[in-house]
C-alpha cells in the first residue's frame, strides 16, 4: 500500500520545476520551434505566487516564469499549469483564461503605468490516465455558428499531453525527465519501462551528490505506487546496479528523521505523554515499511533505525495490541 503523503504530484512538480533549468527543458520541448528559438532561456526565472481557484488546488498546480523574448528584449510570462486529474477537463480553457487575467491584474498592480499587457504563454502539462480529448481553443466552448463573431474571445493554450508518449520520448533535463517518468508510472502507463528509464537517469544524481532529489523521487514512488510498483522500481535500480549503501543510508537517515518529527507532531496533537512515544514508534514503523517496499536490506535498516527484523515484528505486535482495546472503545 502506498504511503499517505499529501498531494504527492504537486510536491514533485513544484520541487523539480521550480528549478528554472528544469523548467526550461520542459518548456523548450513543448513550444513551437519558431517561438522557443527567440526566448532567451538563460533569463528564465520563477516568480512567486499561485493563481488557481482555491477549490482546485488538490487537482492542479501552477508555476509562473519570466523570460526575455526577441531582439527587442521584451519580457514575457510563461505560465505552466499541471493538470493532475486522471481525466481531461473541457473547462480547462475557461479556468486558464481566468488565471491569466489574475496574472495580468497582479502585473498591472506591480507595474503601474505600463502602457499595455505583458504577453502570457499558457502551457498545460497533462499526465492523466487517458488522452486529452478537448480542444485547446477557448472559442470552441461557444456554439459553432457564433465562433467567428468579433465579440467571442479567441484564446489558445499549449498542450503537453504525455498520455500517448513512451519513456523514450520524454524530454528535458535529468531531474525533469525522472519526474515525468515517475508520473507516467504513477498513472499506470509503461510502468516497467518508465521505472527502468528513471533508474538509469538516477545514476547521474548518485554521482553528482543529488541526495535531496533522490529522496524526493523515492518518497514519490512510495506515495504513488502499490507494493508491486515499488518492487518494480527497486528491481530497476538493482538492474542498473545503483543500490549503493552510502546513498541508501543517507536517504534512510533523512527519512527516519522525518518519521521521528511526524511522531513528535502526533504526540503533541494527542496531548499526552504516551502519544509522543507512540507517535515516534509509529513513525519508525512507517519508515521501515517504506524501506522494505523499495528493497532496502535489513543490515542498512538496522544501522539507520536501530531495529532489526525481530525487533520490527515485536514493535508492530505491540502497536497492534494497543490499537485493539482502543478500537473496541469506539462506538
Amino acid at each position: 500500500m502506498a504511503h499517505e503523503i499529501d498531494h504527492p504530484h504537486d510536491r514533485l512538480f513544484r520541487a523539480v520545476f521550480s528549478d528554472a533549468a528544469e523548467a526550461a527543458g520542459l518548456l523548450r520541448a513543448a513550444l513551437p520551434a519558431g517561438f522557443r528559438d527567440r526566448v532567451d532561456w538563460e533569463t528564465l526565472n520563477l516568480l512567486e505566487g499561485t493563481f488557481l481557484d482555491d477549490a482546485l488546488r488538490e487537482s492542479e498546480s501552477d508555476l509562473l516564469y519570466e523570460a526575455v523574448y526577441g531582439e527587442d528584449t521584451e519580457r514575457i510570462w510563461l505560465y505552466l499549469l499541471f493538470e493532475h486529474q486522471s481525466t481531461s477537463d473541457a473547462w480547462m480553457r475557461f479556468r486558464l483564461l481566468k488565471y491569466c487575467c489574475r496574472i495580468w491584474d497582479a502585473g498591472l498592480r506591480d507595474e503601474a503605468g505600463r502602457p499595455g499587457l505583458r504577453p502570457i504563454v499558457p502551457v498545460v502539462f497533462y499526465q492523466g490516465g487517458r488522452g486529452w480529448g478537448h480542444s485547446t481553443e477557448f472559442a470552441d466552448l461557444f456554439p459553432a455558428a457564433v465562433r467567428g463573431w468579433p465579440w467571442v474571445p479567441r484564446f489558445e493554450h499549449v498542450l503537453v499531453d504525455q498520455t500517448s508518449l513512451g519513456p523514450d520520448g520524454v524530454e528535458g533535463g535529468v531531474k525533469g525527465r525522472i519526474a515525468q517518468l515517475l508520473m507516467m508510472a504513477a498513472y499506470g502507463r509503461n510502468v516497467g519501462l518508465a521505472m527502468d528509464a528513471a533508474a538509469r537517469l538516477l545514476a547521474t544524481l548518485f554521482s553528482g551528490g543529488g541526495v535531496n532529489y533522490i529522496r524526493l523521487f523515492m518518497v514519490y514512488v512510495m506515495a504513488t505506487q502499490d507494493e508491486a510498483g515499488a518492487l518494480a522500481f527497486n528491481e530497476a535500480l538493482r538492474r542498473r546496479g545503483r543500490e549503493q549503501g552510502g546513498e541508501i543510508m543517507s536517504y534512510a537517515q533523512q527519512l527516519l528523521e522525518e518519521g521521528r518529527a511526524e511522531g513528535r507532531s502526533q504526540g503533541r496533537e494527542e496531548g499526552r505523554g504516551q502519544g509522543l512515544a507512540e507517535g515516534a514508534q509509529r513513525g519508525k514503523v512507517e519508515v521501515v515499511e517504506g524501506f522494505l517496499r523499495v528493497g532496502v536490506t535489513w543490515d542498512v535498516i538496522e544501522a539507520a533505525t536501530g531495529l532489526n527484523e525481530a525487533g520490527f515484528r515485536t514493535l508492530k505486535e505491540h502497536l497492534a495490541a494497543f490499537d485493539g482495546p482502543r478500537g473496541e472503545q469506539e462506538p
